[in-house]
């Protein structure tokens, strides 16, 4: 535990800024990707979730996926240092169909937090399209595998794998706090940029947590918001 938290301690690299102009991944409706490699056949409802995020204003890019439809529109999670703060407009582009084309929507941040790097936004006349990510019920344990889907250096969508190799180290304490939480989750999966906001999932395709940055210096890992603090920024919000 001890040198897993020193790792965590040294800086860290946010995933954010990738190029604006889309550069496409092999890709065919259901597939699985991996490294940017097809696998025909093995389907993923997760890819119905995500979505990729532009800031046109500053020339970066991030990934987002949806947890809830209401009325007619989308709302989704992303990092905090996409959206840096409440009310900023933002665009998402869907998935690419087997045509190779996507649906591009308008986006409104409603929620940020920066301690935790996360970011609850609105994205409008959605009504169907997307399916909401589930959230697994139970807490992620070190070994359990993951997979992760991003936009990374401006491909959309990619998709990594890893385990998770620690957690739990810059959150909770043991106290029974209801504002105590799990807060961190590190996973063996390596991300670049334009991969912060995407789902970091399990193999029932149930959401664990979501990464926002990778490590400086040990790039096969990356480092995760907690679906503990997930929860706790939506319990939140949607309190309100």
């Amino acid at each position: 535990m001890k040198i897993m938290t020193a790792l965590l301690s040294l800086s860290l690299v946010t995933c954010a800024g990738g190029h604006v102009p889309p550069v496409l991944a092999p890709y065919h409706h259901g597939d699985i990707i991996i490294n940017n490699v097809a696998s025909p056949g093995r389907h993923d409802p997760v890819y119905k979730s995500v979505v990729r995020v532009i800031d046109r204003k500053n020339g970066s890019t991030g990934t987002a996926f949806v947890f809830k439809n209401i009325k007619g529109h989308s709302y989704i999670l992303t990092a905090q240092h996409i959206c840096l703060r409440r009310g900023r407009k933002l665009e998402t582009t869907s998935v690419p169909d087997e045509n190779n084309e996507t649906e591009t929507f308008f986006v409104k941040t409603v929620y940020t937090n920066k301690e935790d790097d996360v970011c609850i936004a609105r994205m409008y006349d959605t009504g169907h399209r997307f399916l909401p990510l589930s959230f697994a019920t139970e807490r992620p344990r070190t070994g359990d595998r993951v997979m992760m889907i991003g936009a990374s250096e401006g491909v959309f969508p990619t998709k990594t794998d890893g385990y998770v190799i620690g957690h739990d180290l810059l959150g909770n304490d043991g106290s029974s706090d209801e504002n105590t939480y799990a807060k961190k989750l590190l996973v063996s999966a390596g991300s670049a940029n334009g991969n912060s906001g995407g789902p970091v999932y399990n193999e029932r395709f149930e959401l664990v947590g979501m990464l926002v940055a990778n490590h400086p210096e040990f790039h096969h890992s990356s480092l995760c918001t907690h679906l503990e603090a997930i929860r706790y920024h939506l319990k939140k919000y949607f309190k309100r």
